[in-house]
């Protein structure tokens, strides 16, 4: 065997398992691979003071879901990280039930964490708060108390959308 084709065998075991420790350190997604920030994101909440006759909760249930689904793939849209954090049931918002989200989302990774609820005051007028904290400190980086008019699928839509471009101005830059 010539010496150039054993300096290619001893070589090769070398190149294999530097070929495995690149694949390893590869990162599992897009937002990853460009170093985004990691937002979590809670199921957002919702009540309804409105005392309408009829009952919509099934339409409210699906709505708020949609509206968590959309904030969540709109923060990927804005290239940020984003992370589900789901609660049985609505989460809780009081000082207890965000610090317990706090602590999820740092140990899911996230440097911030976004909790919010939506307010039904009458058959027009809805109101959403959200907040953006610091995973780690709790510091509030960005809250919001907003009105949309709209009990239906589009003005719930606009409501997020405008919630997600104001959550990617409030963080810094990436």
């Amino acid at each position: 065997m010539s010496l150039d084709a054993m300096s290619g065998l001893r070589l090769a075991p070398w190149l294999g398992g530097a070929a495995l420790c690149l694949c390893a350190a590869l990162p599992a997604s897009a937002t990853e691979a460009q170093g985004a920030v990691q937002v979590a994101i809670a199921d957002i909440g919702f009540t309804d003071s409105s005392g309408e006759a009829r009952d919509q909760g099934a339409e409210h249930e699906t709505r708020r879901l949609a509206l968590t689904r959309e904030l969540r793939s709109g923060i990927e849209g804005e290239d940020l990280g984003s992370l589900a954090l789901t609660c049985a049931g609505a989460c809780r918002l009081d000082a207890e039930g965000v610090d317990e989200l706090r602590r999820r989302a740092g140990a899911a990774g996230a440097a911030y964490v976004l909790v919010g609820s939506v307010h039904k005051m009458s058959t027009l007028v809805m109101s959403m708060r959200v907040a953006v904290l610091e995973a780690g400190s709790g510091k509030l980086v960005m809250e919001r108390l907003l009105s949309f008019r709209g009990d239906n699928d589009e003005g719930w839509r606009h409501a997020g959308a405008y919630v997600t471009r104001e959550v990617a101005a409030a963080l810094p830059p990436r």
